[in-house]
């Protein structure tokens, strides 16, 4: 289990017994990090977690909230395994559009798992299946800046990112948490993505993390609904 998993399973249970009521704050992020003995980051993905089944909501000016004792109904998939993540990478290519610096702001350091103040470049890319002339998705890939030299090799390269970033820097992933929601395409990616203004969308987040917790690289992603599916297959195995 990992720890942010752990703090927000203690956090569900205290809430759900009525520790919080309804309307009532949760301990500050830094009370939580002292309390739990565990990172920022950490303590931002359980709350994460919380926010996705309705259980808090963060208020500006007044911190994070109670919004219910019990989880709203919402479906979750979890990633499978690095492999599958790596196989769909391989299997398309990709066209840089651009390449930037970025300070994460408070939204984009939760959004992506970063620190508040954390710098990174954001490359912005089309992600295309082979032999179609559309683009399959609009991808942002946000690096550590000492990974950047990767950048060079997206469009040449048979490779995933996250493969070049570990070949080339040794870096180790432990861990990755990927979130995908509902979304409508913006006019601005409609144009890009030649799809349509307020079309169904998949929006596909991921963090990649290492052995410490720490983001190596996270992908926030947009698919139009007719040019991307997550399948997956479940075999039941019988009782004995």
């Amino acid at each position: 289990m990992t720890k942010a998993v752990n703090v927000a399973r203690v956090l569900t249970q205290e809430i759900e017994a009525g520790q919080y009521e309804v309307g009532e704050n949760i301990p500050t992020e830094a009370q939580l990090q002292k309390r739990f003995d565990v990172s920022r980051h950490t303590v931002r993905e359980a709350l994460r977690d919380l926010k996705g089944r309705g259980l808090v909501a963060a208020r500006a000016g007044v911190g994070t909230v109670v919004r219910a004792r019990a989880s709203s109904t919402s479906f979750m998939h979890g990633v499978g395994t690095l492999e599958e993540v790596i196989q769909f990478g391989e299997a398309t290519r990709m066209k840089v559009l651009g390449v930037e610096s970025v300070i994460a702001s408070d939204e984009l350091a939760e959004r992506i798992g970063a620190r508040e103040g954390q710098e990174l470049r954001r490359v912005e890319l089309l992600r295309f299946r082979p032999r179609e002339e559309l683009p399959a998705g609009w991808l942002s890939i946000y690096l550590r800046p000492e990974h950047a030299d990767v950048v060079r090799l997206i469009e040449t390269s048979r490779m995933p990112v996250l493969r070049l970033v570990e070949r080339m820097h040794g870096a180790r992933i432990a861990e990755v948490v990927q979130q995908i929601v509902a979304a409508n395409v913006t006019p601005a990616q409609a144009r890009v993505l030649k799809s349509r203004a307020g079309k169904a969308a998949l929006h596909v987040t991921r963090q990649y993390l290492d052995p410490q917790d720490r983001l190596v690289m996270a992908t926030d992603a947009l698919y139009p609904s007719e040019r991307f599916s997550h399948n997956t297959r479940f075999r039941i195995q019988a009782e004995h």
